[in-house]
């Protein structure tokens, strides 16, 4: 065995403090920037869903509105188009429009109801006879009222220019 000095020995242990102390802190500076990246890549997934789930939900608002304003347009089509036809009440209306509009109903022929796949039309043909601006708003009246009439045909006619105009509508009233 060889003889080791005091002086040899501290210098041999002195290295193999010093390596093991540069081995221990390249792992703990290998450890740190691995879980450094790991951290960065977990940051980047759970910002890249938040987004995702912001998203979503501006999504699930916007689908929301939709389905609102669907509900609205239903229950206003609804009142539009009942599951009764309520003829009677609709010649009521139709003869108080008349009225306040100076117009005179000269017919009124309900023709055969049509079936369609989701609702009936009920054709209703009328003829009536005054200005034409009181014919014009008795028109936008009809067309504006809380039930839906649409206009299949309609003849305008004046025989003279002192004659009143006389109209000859077709107009459908619908049902479910």
């Amino acid at each position: 065995m060889m003889n080791l000095d005091i002086k040899t020995l501290d210098r041999i242990c002195f290295v193999l403090v010093v390596t093991v102390s540069l081995v221990c802190a390249y792992w703990v500076f290998k450890q740190s920037v691995k879980q450094t990246r790991q951290i960065t890549q977990e940051d980047k997934i759970i910002s890249k869903r938040v987004k995702e789930l912001k998203s979503a939900e501006e999504n699930f608002e916007q689908l929301n509105q939709l389905l609102k304003e669907t509900k609205t347009e239903l229950e206003s089509m609804d009142k539009r188009i009942p599951k009764s036809a309520d003829i009677g009440g609709i010649l009521k209306k139709l003869d108080t429009l008349v009225k306040n509009r100076s117009v005179v109903l000269l017919s009124l022929q309900p023709l055969p109801m049509v079936e369609e796949k989701i609702y009936t039309k009920i054709p209703v043909r009328l003829i009536f006879k005054g200005s034409f601006v009181n014919i014009y708003n008795l028109l936008y009246d009809l067309e504006t009222m809380n039930r839906m009439l649409v206009t299949e045909n309609m003849t305008i006619s004046r025989p003279n220019l002192n004659d009143s105009c006389q109209v000859d509508l077709t107009a459908s009233v619908f049902q479910r």
